[in-house]
């Protein structure tokens, strides 16, 4: 929602990769399955808060990207600042 739209292929991206985190990881959150409207910060703290290699939320982030179109500005920001909280150590 980097570029403040949420299309429906976006949408439905969303519940597929849930549904992925839940079936992979085990990973069960009923709010985050139900998200339509993204907190950001929010969403930084649960990638702040999780351990270990984050290098696959970094990977489909930039392939989530480009699912509307060619990436934007502020589609590219917001994967920077995903990078840069994926790779700390």
């Amino acid at each position: 929602m980097a570029d403040q739209k949420i299309a429906d292929n976006e949408s439905l991206l969303m519940r597929h990769l849930v549904r992925q985190v839940r079936e992979q990881h085990q990973v069960v959150d009923e709010q985050l399955a139900h998200l339509v409207d993204i907190d950001p910060d929010e969403v930084w703290e649960r990638i702040d808060a999780e351990p270990g290699d984050l290098s696959d939320i970094l990977d489909m982030a930039d392939q989530v990207a480009t699912v509307d179109g060619d990436v934007n500005a502020r589609e590219k920001a917001v994967i920077s600042e995903l990078r840069y909280r994926c790779r700390r150590a």
